[in-house]
Protein backbone atom coordinates (compact mmCIF):
# COMPACT_ATOMS: atom_id res chain seq x y z
CA UNK A 1 0.00 0.00 0.00
CA UNK A 2 1.37 3.39 -0.99
CA UNK A 3 1.26 6.36 1.35
CA UNK A 4 -0.90 9.36 0.48
CA UNK A 5 0.93 12.03 -1.49
CA UNK A 6 2.54 14.98 0.22
CA UNK A 7 0.31 17.27 -1.85
CA UNK A 8 -2.83 15.72 -0.34
CA UNK A 9 -1.35 15.95 3.14
CA UNK A 10 -0.61 19.66 2.64
CA UNK A 11 -4.17 20.31 1.42
CA UNK A 12 -5.62 18.42 4.40
CA UNK A 13 -3.59 20.49 6.87
CA UNK A 14 -4.45 23.72 5.03
CA UNK A 15 -8.15 22.91 5.24
CA UNK A 16 -7.78 22.15 8.93
CA UNK A 17 -5.89 25.44 9.48
CA UNK A 18 -8.72 27.28 7.71
CA UNK A 19 -10.94 26.39 10.64
CA UNK A 20 -12.72 23.27 9.45
CA UNK A 21 -13.18 20.39 11.86
CA UNK A 22 -11.34 17.10 11.40
CA UNK A 23 -14.62 15.41 10.53
CA UNK A 24 -15.43 17.97 7.79
CA UNK A 25 -11.94 17.66 6.30
CA UNK A 26 -12.19 13.86 6.38
CA UNK A 27 -15.45 13.94 4.43
CA UNK A 28 -14.08 16.53 2.00
CA UNK A 29 -10.99 14.46 1.08
CA UNK A 30 -12.57 11.01 1.60
CA UNK A 31 -10.20 10.12 4.44
CA UNK A 32 -10.71 8.85 7.94
CA UNK A 33 -10.98 11.34 10.77
CA UNK A 34 -7.97 9.67 12.41
CA UNK A 35 -5.82 10.27 9.30
CA UNK A 36 -6.68 13.97 9.35
CA UNK A 37 -5.83 14.16 13.03
CA UNK A 38 -2.54 12.32 12.46
CA UNK A 39 -1.49 14.72 9.67
CA UNK A 40 -2.43 17.71 11.83
CA UNK A 41 -0.36 16.37 14.73
CA UNK A 42 2.56 15.53 12.44
CA UNK A 43 2.60 19.04 11.00
CA UNK A 44 2.41 20.74 14.39
CA UNK A 45 4.98 18.42 15.99
CA UNK A 46 7.72 17.98 13.41
CA UNK A 47 6.88 20.70 10.90
CA UNK A 48 6.83 18.40 7.87
CA UNK A 49 4.32 16.07 6.26
CA UNK A 50 6.50 13.71 4.24
CA UNK A 51 5.57 10.04 4.57
CA UNK A 52 7.85 7.58 6.31
CA UNK A 53 9.66 4.95 4.29
CA UNK A 54 7.71 1.77 3.65
CA UNK A 55 9.84 -1.36 3.48
CA UNK A 56 13.49 -1.77 2.64
CA UNK A 57 14.63 -0.51 5.99
CA UNK A 58 16.02 -3.72 7.43
CA UNK A 59 19.76 -4.18 7.31
CA UNK A 60 21.10 -7.70 6.95
CA UNK A 61 22.94 -9.24 9.87
CA UNK A 62 25.62 -10.24 7.38
CA UNK A 63 26.11 -6.75 5.95
CA UNK A 64 29.44 -6.34 7.76
CA UNK A 65 30.62 -9.85 6.90
CA UNK A 66 30.73 -9.56 3.11
CA UNK A 67 34.49 -10.21 2.83
CA UNK A 68 34.20 -13.38 4.92
CA UNK A 69 31.37 -14.71 2.76
CA UNK A 70 33.31 -13.82 -0.37
CA UNK A 71 36.41 -15.68 0.82
CA UNK A 72 34.35 -18.78 1.69
CA UNK A 73 32.71 -18.91 -1.73
CA UNK A 74 35.98 -18.24 -3.57
CA UNK A 75 37.80 -20.96 -1.61
CA UNK A 76 35.03 -23.54 -2.05
CA UNK A 77 32.42 -22.53 -4.60
CA UNK A 78 30.28 -25.64 -4.22
CA UNK A 79 29.17 -24.84 -0.67
CA UNK A 80 25.47 -25.29 -0.03
CA UNK A 81 23.41 -22.62 1.65
CA UNK A 82 23.02 -24.88 4.68
CA UNK A 83 26.81 -25.20 4.97
CA UNK A 84 27.28 -21.44 4.72
CA UNK A 85 24.50 -20.97 7.27
CA UNK A 86 26.30 -23.33 9.68
CA UNK A 87 29.60 -21.47 9.15
CA UNK A 88 27.89 -18.15 9.82
CA UNK A 89 26.55 -19.44 13.10
CA UNK A 90 29.79 -21.11 14.16
CA UNK A 91 32.45 -18.66 12.98
CA UNK A 92 30.63 -15.33 12.80
CA UNK A 93 28.15 -15.96 15.61
CA UNK A 94 25.33 -14.80 13.32
CA UNK A 95 22.11 -16.80 13.16
CA UNK A 96 20.39 -16.25 9.81
CA UNK A 97 17.73 -18.00 7.76
CA UNK A 98 18.36 -19.63 4.40
CA UNK A 99 16.27 -17.08 2.47
CA UNK A 100 17.98 -14.12 4.13
CA UNK A 101 21.37 -15.73 3.43
CA UNK A 102 20.46 -16.24 -0.22
CA UNK A 103 19.40 -12.60 -0.59
CA UNK A 104 22.62 -11.40 1.02
CA UNK A 105 24.77 -13.55 -1.26
CA UNK A 106 22.81 -12.34 -4.27
CA UNK A 107 23.23 -8.73 -3.17
CA UNK A 108 26.98 -9.26 -2.84
CA UNK A 109 27.05 -10.71 -6.37
CA UNK A 110 28.41 -14.08 -5.28
CA UNK A 111 27.83 -16.94 -7.71
CA UNK A 112 27.91 -20.65 -7.25
CA UNK A 113 29.51 -23.13 -9.60
CA UNK A 114 26.96 -24.77 -11.82
CA UNK A 115 27.11 -28.55 -11.83
CA UNK A 116 26.94 -29.80 -15.42
CA UNK A 117 26.02 -33.33 -14.36
CA UNK A 118 22.85 -32.12 -12.65
CA UNK A 119 21.60 -29.99 -15.50
CA UNK A 120 18.81 -31.25 -17.73
CA UNK A 121 19.63 -32.36 -21.19
CA UNK A 122 18.43 -29.83 -23.73
CA UNK A 123 16.76 -30.52 -27.06
CA UNK A 124 18.96 -31.73 -29.90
Amino acid sequence: MKPYSTDLRVRVVAARQAGRSAEEVAKLFNLSKRTVERYWKLQSGSGHLSPKQIGGYRRSRLADHGPALQSWVEAQNDLTLAEIQARCQKQLRVKIGINALWHQLEQLGLNFKKNGARRRAGPR
